[in-house]
């Protein structure tokens, strides 16, 4: 699987005339090498790939030595104790690299300074989408561990949202996410959850707080877990104290934004852009008189990353292709009252979008 990966890689390395590639991106870096620690803050990285047509080499420091040792088999490990920069400088040298790419997207400005100072004989040449052009397409392995992962996910969620919510702060619920996913045997958190109550609920994307989820409020979960490196993510809303406590206009809405789910995940079929997508589940939400109250994307890709290619918005022009992997997150967020968010996770089909992890779980409008 590696040695494929990296086969497609130096292809793409030959169209555009390099003789050699710097990978840096920590989720990139995992997919071409099996190597998996994160970089836990700006600035700060547990090592770099440098792919040539006949080398592979991760560079790290002695911190990571063992632990690169045992993931990246394909890969000469080689620890630098004089820092990135002289390490890089004798491969490139003993490679006869002349044109080395980068991802620009990943490396920062202060980084690149640096690193080119210190080798002034190489052309450095900024690159854009080269590994996420190929992780945008999952295999069977990776579709796998994302179902896994998925199957973990809605298993504490649906324990979290049946269990007591009345009385409680949305960062404690948000807390008790977090421990029930280590607690099932995932690697932790995709990102950090979102659990917003009543008026918080009409940010999409509201950090949980101290407010105290009250009985009658709409609550949005936006969730999602890590298995063998691969995330889920997946929104649901219900109302604190059941439906019995429920009212006309969190029906009307919720009603609204899953008839727009399932209409996206019946009409999106392959060779379909990504605002074609959008506008399936857009449509619904417009007749219904919440126009402009929808104002994100319809869904993303999903992968080593929670936000990945492609993209299903309304200026994308990504094409929906078979193996693909993404989200199908309609919503509704009304100032002053809350918001109501339903996402899933398909993948693309020869036929259309196969729902991947369970289809029970929705209220009934």
């Amino acid at each position: 699987m590696i040695k494929k990966r990296l086969s497609k890689l130096r292809a793409l390395m030959a169209r555009q005339g390099l003789d050699a590639m710097l990978i840096t991106l920590p989720a990139n870096r995992r997919y071409l090498s099996g190597f998996s620690p994160d970089d836990t803050q700006l600035g700060e990285s547990s090592g770099a790939l440098l792919i040539a047509p006949a080398a592979a080499v991760l560079l790290t420091d002695f911190r990571y030595r063992l632990t690169a040792q045992a993931q990246a088999p394909c890969f000469e490990v080689v620890v630098y104790s004089r820092g990135l920069a002289h390490s890089l400088g004798v491969l490139l040298n003993e490679l006869r690299v002349k044109r080395l790419g980068f991802e620009a997207e990943a490396l920062l400005f202060g980084q690149h300074q640096r690193l080119s100072e210190a080798l002034p004989g190489v052309s450095w040449q900024p690159t854009l989408g080269f590994v996420s052009e190929l992780r945008k397409f999952k295999d069977a392995s990776e579709i796998k561990a994302t179902e896994a992962s998925l199957a973990l996910m809605e298993a504490v969620l649906a324990q979290v949202m049946a269990g007591p919510l009345v009385g409680r702060s949305e960062r404690e619920v948000a807390l008790e996410i977090v421990r029930r996913i280590e607690d099932a045997g995932g690697e932790g958190p995709a990102f950090p959850p979102i659990v917003a109550s009543g008026p918080n609920a009409a940010e999409p994307h509201a950090e949980p707080g101290p407010r105290v989820i009250a009985h009658g409020e709409t609550v949005l979960f936006d969730v999602g877990a890590k298995v063998d490196g691969y995330c889920s993510d997946i929104s649901r809303t219900i109302v604190a104290g059941g439906r019995a406590a429920d009212d006309e206009q969190f029906r009307r809405v919720y009603a609204t934004v899953r008839q727009a789910q399932l209409e996206a995940l019946d009409g999106i079929l392959p060779g379909m852009l990504g605002h074609e997508a959008d506008a399936i589940a857009r449509r619904i939400i417009d007749r219904a008189g919440f126009k402009g109250k929808f104002g994100h994307s319809l869904g993303h890709g999903v992968g080593l990353a929670t936000h990945e290619a492609p993209s299903l918005g309304p200026n994308s022009d990504d094409m929906l292709e078979e193996g693909m992997v993404f989200t199908i997150e309609p919503g509704i967020y009304l100032s002053g009252w809350g918001g109501v968010r339903l996402e899933v996770m398909a993948v693309m089909e020869a036929t259309g979008c196969r729902l991947l992890g369970a289809s029970e779980g929705f209220l009934q409008p």
